[in-house]
């Protein structure tokens, strides 16, 4: 049996002004038979109606879903929605293959990309809770080679300003939360992301090469005083398989796939699941869609020497909901304790803010009304994200399109995978998060929830 959370029982002011200020037009009321159809309740009417989903609105859902297909920017999408533990709708659109004619689903194998990063963090805090280190330790107890660390003066600015040396080692926690000031690449102009791709750190085939490459890169800032997206969780994954003795992906597979029953969830696939992996494909406009070749296509054990913490699993559908519903369930299910409830706690609990100059975190890539857990964001501020959810509600996506959340308020899971990998980002979280939160609470702002400016063209 699934464990639950508390009911809850109201709604919180900042996403009652959020609703009534994104609310696009007023419609009327469903009559009593209309009412009847359209309500989706998750517990067989025992939920208030706060707690139910507005039928039209999740067909909308399912439509604005379907039409990132259908306008040929990906070739399949699939997606999830979770309520109380029961899946309230999924959605399965598109075949697995460019050209294919295999339909996707539950079980159809996606490159997750950076929702590998909660993964790590989860694994990181399992060797936390055994003793292994403090939050306060320095990374240079396990990573030496990033002993003389400099640090650009100016790291928004496509020079260095002049170099200086790190005030100190960044610490674990600064690690997890991304504020220890590491580059990550990526396209990024400011000096020491071009150091770090001119450095070729992500092209090392082995964890010392990939160190000996980074220590060459400057931090972007001194350890602790902003926050940036970076490499730290590929670090992360270093210092697990440095604590454990193992392999990063063995020691994923040991303490949380096994567990969980992610049967599909790894660094690779292999040739028995190579039939339901998804081809990558790139989206250029006034272009048909193209398939990418190269190791990220096939997913080959023996092309990927290295298990990249920070974005290289493959997953499903099936799989990511057993280990959100983990989180959801504050580290336990179907009796299987993987983490202490505390620490699924710091996990969720924004360690920065990206939208408040008053807390001294400049930010390299502000998100408004969000603030950054252990490889998670989190919602401070309903009205500020602009999302719909409510604050404490934890998300991420990945390059190829991937995403979750997780809203512990209504003990809301949403999964949605998607293929591309281009310079023309398909990123549909938003329309869903949009939809699904409309859906929740149109007994109080009746609208048309659908994001113009997010739906593909």
């Amino acid at each position: 049996m699934k464990n639950k959370l508390p009911a809850k029982s109201a709604i919180s002011v900042a996403l009652i002004l959020f609703l009534m200020s994104c609310s696009a037009k007023e419609t009327a009321a469903p009559g009593p038979a209309e009412e009847e159809t359209a309500l989706i309740s998750t517990q067989a009417g025992n939920a208030p109606a706060i707690e139910s989903f507005y039928g039209p609105i999740l067909e909308q859902l399912d439509e604005d879903m379907q039409q990132y297909v259908q306008s040929g920017k990906v070739s399949n999408l699939a997606y999830a929605l979770i309520k109380d533990g029961d899946r309230i709708q999924s959605g399965y659109f598109g075949t697995r293959t460019l050209n294919g004619s295999d339909p996707v689903d539950d079980r159809t194998i996606y490159r997750i990309g950076s929702m590998t990063k909660a993964v790590t963090a989860v694994s990181l805090l399992m060797l936390l809770e055994e003793g292994k280190f403090s939050l306060d330790d320095p990374i240079t107890r396990f990573l030496p080679e990033l002993n003389n660390l400099q640090v650009t003066r100016s790291f928004q600015s496509g020079s260095s300003g002049g170099l200086r040396p790190a005030d100190r080692a960044p610490t674990m926690q600064e690690l997890l939360t991304h504020t220890a000031g590491f580059a990550i690449g990526d396209g990024q102009t400011d000096y020491a992301n071009r150091v770090f791709q001119q450095q070729g750190v992500d092209g090392a085939t082995t964890n010392e090469e990939y160190l000996k490459r980074l220590s060459g890169v400057p931090l972007m800032y001194q350890p602790g005083t902003a926050w940036s997206y970076s490499a730290a969780s590929d670090l992360q994954g270093i210092i697990i398989e440095r604590i454990s003795g193992e392999r990063l992906g063995a020691f994923m597979k040991r303490r949380i796939f096994d567990p969980l029953g992610m049967v599909d969830t790894g660094f690779s696939v292999s040739d028995a699941q190579r039939d339901r992996l998804a081809d990558v494909t790139a989206w250029t406009p006034g272009q048909p869609l193209a398939k990418i070749e190269g190791p990220m296509q096939d997913m080959d054990a023996a092309h990927l020497p290295r298990d990249a913490g920070g974005h290289g699993l493959v997953s499903t559908i099936a799989d990511y909901e057993r280990f959100a519903e983990m989180l959801l369930y504050e580290g336990t299910l179907d009796g299987e304790r993987l983490l202490s409830p505390d620490s699924v706690r710091l996990l969720r609990t924004s360690g920065t803010d990206f939208s408040d100059p008053e807390t001294g975190f400049p930010m390299y890539q502000p998100f408004r009304g969000t603030g950054f857990g252990f490889g998670v964001a989190v919602v401070t501020n309903t009205i500020r994200s602009g999302l719909g959810a409510p604050e404490g509600t934890y998300f991420w996506d990945g390059a190829y399109g991937t995403w979750f959340w997780i809203d512990p308020y209504h003990d809301i899971i949403f999964i949605g995978m998607v293929q591309n990998l281009s310079a023309n980002p398909v990123m549909p979280r938003k329309t869903a998060m949009t939809d699904v939160y409309h859906a929740l609470f149109t007994d109080y702002f009746p609208s048309n929830p659908v994001v113009e400016e997010d739906l593909p063209e």
